[in-house]
């Protein structure tokens, strides 16, 4: 396995709050690793003002099947430089932003990894009337993080309920920004529902990826769960982060 890291979501910054209080420091991180091994270690590799490089340990935080998610929140840090290091079954994985690192500042303070991520999924389960009959009904809903690329952009979802013996593309729509402390957020929100369809009982699970297209550029990301595809199970209220 070529990629088995993925920041989720960074956030660094130093912040005013009020009240006669000032140079407040929050560092926030989540990240997503594939589950190789029971036994793992994941950390945030960071450059000090000093310009000095040291780590911190991210804390486990649930298990998603094939993956898990780890997080952390810091108050006695800020940096402005950072890489994530997972160490795993005798083996070690960057991510390092494709070499580049990961930056941010007090102007711009967050960031997601690899430019797209999957924030939440939720299996649904409805029901629809037709012929003297009541069909049950399914569909996924959740949300896709973005970085802040170019303002025409494509994000969305790429869901199949059978297996990919077919698939189907769904957009999903703005809706906001992650609130940040001081700056300009860079991380847009995108909320999706795929279509209400009769529900597929040929497998037990949704697969699916989600993307992000800028089109001005030609750009395409996407958040495949390290070429895995997310897997969701179609029971009511299942959910994945």
């Amino acid at each position: 396995m070529n990629e088995a890291v993925r920041l989720k979501y960074g956030e660094s910054e130093t912040f005013a709050p009020g009240g006669g209080i000032s140079n407040v420091e929050l560092t926030k991180m989540s990240v997503k690793v594939a589950n190789i091994a029971f036994n793992k270690e994941v950390a945030l590799h960071y450059q000090q003002p000093n310009g000095a490089w040291t780590e911190r340990s991210l804390t486990f935080q649930a298990n998603f099947g094939n993956y898990d998610l780890f997080t952390a929140s810091f108050n006695d840090l800020v940096t402005t430089q950072f890489v994530i290091r997972y160490s795993v079954d005798g083996q070690t994985f960057w991510d390092n932003n494709n070499f580049a690192n990961y930056h941010v500042d007090s102007g711009r303070p967050n960031v997601v990894g690899k430019n797209v991520v999957l924030n939440t999924a939720v299996a649904r389960r409805g029901g629809q009337a037709g012929g003297g009959f009541v069909f049950t009904t399914s569909w996924v809903e959740g949300e896709i993080y973005v970085n802040n690329l170019a303002f025409s952009k494509v994000v969305g979802i790429r869901l199949t309920t059978n297996g990919w013996r077919s698939f189907q593309d769904t957009n999903a729509s703005f809706s906001g920004t992650l609130p940040v402390a001081t700056g300009l957020s860079e991380v847009e929100v995108w909320k999706f529902k795929t279509p209400e369809l009769n529900l597929d009982e040929s497998t037990l699970n949704f697969q699916f990826a989600v993307f992000y297209n800028t089109p001005t550029t030609g750009e395409s990301f996407w958040d495949n769960n390290f070429g895995q595809d997310y897997s969701l199970s179609k029971v009511d209220l299942s959910s994945i982060q």
